[in-house]
């Protein structure tokens, strides 16, 4: 049996992906360790495994990431707040978490070692070591690639020989002003841990560095690339089925009662980041107020309209085979399950990596994309009233948003996953 070191961004969205997996090889009687932040120690205990904390890292829990960066300096929301996050919380980060698995290394003696897309530390350790690692992603393939837009930005993939120059021209800006001073940083991080100079763009170093890179999503939720490299595959998502226990709300009989005459259910959910209500939770509830469907809300329960039933959490495999439509600001892994479910989405947010989850919903035809304010990356009520009422009324959408669940359903992301890392793990034992 092989012992295997998992390295997780401390960040709900990052972690829950990779506690099935966690579990998966644990009952295959892999020795696994978990190093994440402590509000996940009982979530890894859990899965069997063994949860190394976070000591000189940064654990920031992801509900105050925002509080924390203003305090900290960050500017308003803008381009200056988005060099500010990755220079910050992207490349910043590194040196705490890489004491930490110096350490956890040199205790654990790890055949192989797993990270999340967003954790740089996970690919610098891994190359300090000389460990063989695996990547998964938590959220659209971002590997720059010729036959796509710059990731962030949330545009499709290029239709004319013009696109295909504007955005290059767009990854220069990107590359070579736009985020000047956190290539240098991050250039200066792996000279401290005494690595040689990496070529190419430092946004693209943790899956280019990886052994392998399992994408944990489908080919029709992926722009195709003539030049994708030969470590990565597309595996299907980690589902967490079975992860949460599941005690059912007073109101649940009104879902299952909901479905059996018909009447519409919109499952309106806001994720563990980018978190204010006024972005879309409350737009949502008021756009939906008078329209006669039953609105599940993930927030605490308050003075609702009379068709919103609300709860702070409620795991989405055993919710979704109830829902009509999910309205989400984008997280990766929420979309990804609804479609798992063969539900249609209604997408409103571009922070972080939702602008390209957004971009794939409307791509892929499962769904909308609203827009929202540049500033405050909030929706209106008119616009989620209008787009809820456009996936209900056009049968497409919901169409192939069936036809995506059967793709998934022919991907064992988890199973495939433990082939390749205890293949990666052999290798190095």
């Amino acid at each position: 049996m092989s012992r295997i070191l998992f390295t997780l961004t401390p960040v709900t969205g990052h972690v829950r992906p990779a506690l099935p997996l966690a579990r998966a090889l644990v009952a295959e009687g892999h020795e696994v360790v978990v190093y994440t932040g402590t509000k996940f120690a009982d979530a890894v205990l859990a899965t069997g495994a063994k949860h190394a904390p976070i000591v000189q890292g940064r654990d920031l829990d992801d509900a105050e990431f925002d509080a924390w960066s203003v305090a900290h300096g960050a500017p308003a929301p803008g381009i200056k707040r988005l060099q500010w996050d990755v220079l910050h919380h992207f490349v910043g980060t590194v040196p705490g978490f890489l004491a930490d698995l110096d350490g956890i290394v040199a205790a654990e003696r790890p055949d192989v070692l797993v990270m999340d897309n967003g954790f740089v530390a996970g690919a610098i350790a891994a190359a300090r070591h000389e460990l063989p690692s695996v990547l998964f992603s938590v959220s659209p393939l971002a590997i720059s690639s010729k036959d796509t837009a710059p990731f962030g930005l949330g545009l499709q993939p290029p239709r004319t020989g013009l696109d295909g120059l504007r955005y290059a021209a767009l990854g220069w800006f990107i590359q070579k002003v736009l985020f000047r001073e956190a290539q240098r940083a991050a250039e200066r991080v792996v000279a401290d841990a005494g690595l040689p100079a990496r070529d190419g763009f430092f946004l693209d170093w943790v899956q280019t560095s990886a052994t392998r890179v399992l994408h944990t999503s489908v080919p029709s939720f992926e722009y195709p690339r003539s030049d994708l490299p030969e470590n990565v595959e597309l595996v299907g998502p980690f589902l967490p089925a079975g992860v949460d226990r599941f005690s059912p709300p007073s109101w649940w009989d009104d879902v299952v009662e909901a479905r059996d005459t018909g009447r519409p259910v919109v499952l309106v959910t806001q994720g563990t980041v980018a978190t204010d209500p006024e972005r879309l939770l409350w737009p949502a509830i008021d756009a939906l107020a008078d329209e006669d469907v039953l609105v599940v809300a993930t927030t605490e329960p308050a003075g609702f309209p009379a068709n919103v039933r609300a709860t702070p959490f409620v795991p989405f495999d055993r919710l979704l085979p109830f829902v009509d439509v999910m309205i989400t600001n984008g997280g990766f892994g929420g979309v990804q399950q609804a479609l798992a479910a063969g539900v249609p989405v209604l997408v409103a947010g571009r922070s972080e990596d939702k602008a390209e989850v957004g971009a794939r919903v409307a791509w892929s035809g499962v769904g909308l994309a609203l827009p929202t304010d540049k500033v405050t990356d909030a929706t209106t009520s008119e616009a989620v009233r209008h787009g809820v009422r456009r996936l209900l009324d056009n049968p497409s959408f919901a169409r192939r948003a069936g036809e995506l669940a059967v793709e998934y359903a022919e991907h064992d992301g988890v199973g495939r996953a433990v082939s390749v890392i205890t293949e990666v793990a052999g290798r190095s034992e």
